[in-house]
């Protein structure tokens, strides 16, 4: 599916199930196992059919894998460093020749398991201990996690998103007397517009601002909202972080087409394509690029000199393989070959925990948006900005988005 296009600028190595895969350092681990031609990452938990990396940032469960004994890591969220353990998880037999998948193959309109020999004496039970043995996402980890600290804090302004409008909002808070936390469970600062090759000039300043005006809590997840408080899940510790003013800037997900075939691995987002292009993956054969959008735009420039063709979502029929993408069918061209499918569209932007907090929301093309006022207030001391309110991914839009929450915040205080 994919091939690297340049030498690795700082090499190491990791184990997958056994075999030797090198990386770049610091690149995510799903990654360098796409740039090693590694497909099949993930299976999914009911019918174990394979899955890969759709989105690359978090969104799906694509690249599940077990590291180093834990099970359910993220890979895309996991910076290489070098040595790690790599193993499938939830297979009888490898990742690529999952024997489960017989359950794919004998009820291929899917399984309600609830009910399948319910109130036939003795089986019923029996059916249900053979289900829960059947599905999952991997076994417990090989040892008893280190019991990590937790601590509870507060600050005036709590910044949830790293993207270009958490950025702008934290520029904005600059030399205000504030004090400002930030949070993005991503590796690095900077979102989506890190890989966007015409907004590079634009969000490195902005990171470098961020880096010396805000407590930064990288590869961090905002877990929840809870009485004015936000949960923070880091790596080893937790933290309960009261605001004075929240700002919430938790950006899109991805748009999924509604086709056969649309979880197969080589169906990646647009973005993620871009994402790859930065890191230099490239495909390693034809790519269909399907709908519309400021990613599909980028993602035909990264691709520019490599054969691609575009195609509208609705003319889409279906995407065709068994373990992995190996063409697609539609209406104006019939099937044509492709080894990676490139979906754009309107991004479904990120509400709950604008709506834990206390906000309304509003329908969209592509789900539901925060709802502000000509402030960015969400709620009597949430603000939102960027692409979770519907702002659409331009630069300028989210920058003045940001912007504007900030000043709110800070009339706030």
């Amino acid at each position: 599916m994919f091939q690297r296009r340049a030498p690795l600028a700082d090499r190491i190595t990791f184990q997958l199930d056994g075999r030797e895969i090198e990386g770049d350092r610091g690149e995510p681990i799903a990654v360098a196992l796409l740039a090693a031609g590694e497909a099949v990452i993930a299976r999914s938990p009911k019918l174990h059919r394979p899955r890969g990396p759709y989105c690359l940032r978090g969104d799906c469960d694509g690249c599940l894998a077990r590291v180093d004994g834990e099970p359910n890591v993220m890979t895309c969220l996991r910076a290489a460093r070098g040595g790690e353990q790599i193993v499938g998880q939830n297979v009888l037999g490898s990742r690529e020749t999952d024997l489960l998948r017989i359950t794919d193959w004998f009820f291929p309109r899917g399984i309600d398991h609830h009910h399948l020999m319910a109130g036939v004496p003795g089986v019923g039970s029996a059916m249900q201990s053979f289900a829960r043995q059947m599905a999952g996402t991997g076994r417990l980890p090989d040892a008893p996690l280190a019991l990590g600290q937790a601590a509870r804090e507060s600050c005036d302004v709590l910044v949830v998103g790293g993207g270009l409008a958490g950025l702008a909002c934290v520029a904005a808070l600059e030399g205000r007397g504030a004090a400002v936390t930030l949070v993005d469970e991503a590796p690095l600062l900077g979102g989506s517009a890190r890989y966007a090759p015409d907004l590079a000039r634009v969000v490195e300043p902005l990171v470098e601002r961020a880096r010396g005006t805000a407590a930064a809590l990288v590869g961090s997840t905002a877990v929840g909202i809870f009485d004015g408080e936000a949960l923070i899940a880091e790596p080893s510790r937790a933290r309960v972080i009261r605001p004075r003013a929240l700002v919430l800037a938790t950006g899109a997900h991805d748009p999924v087409l509604c086709v056969e075939g649309n979880d197969l691995p080589g169906v990646v987002s647009a973005r993620a394509l871009c994402q790859l292009a930065s890191r230099g993956v490239i495909p390693d054969g034809p790519v269909a690029l399907v709908g519309d959008g400021p990613w599909i735009e980028r993602a035909r420039a990264v691709l520019d000199g490599l054969s691609f063709e575009s195609y509208a979502a609705d003319d889409l029929i279906a995407v065709m393989g068994s373990s992995r993408v190996k063409g697609i069918r539609t209406r104006s061209a019939g099937r044509r070959v492709c080894v990676v499918v490139g979906v754009g569209g309107d991004a479904a932007p990120s509400f709950q925990l604008a709506q834990q907090a206390g906000a309304s929301t509003q329908a969209t093309n592509a789900g539901f948006s925060i709802v502000v006022d000509g402030d960015g207030r969400a709620a009597p001391s949430v603000f939102a900005a960027g692409e979770c309110t519907g702002t659409p991914f331009e630069p300028g839009a989210l920058i003045e988005s940001g912007e504007r929450a900030a000043m709110g915040a800070l009339s706030l205080l």
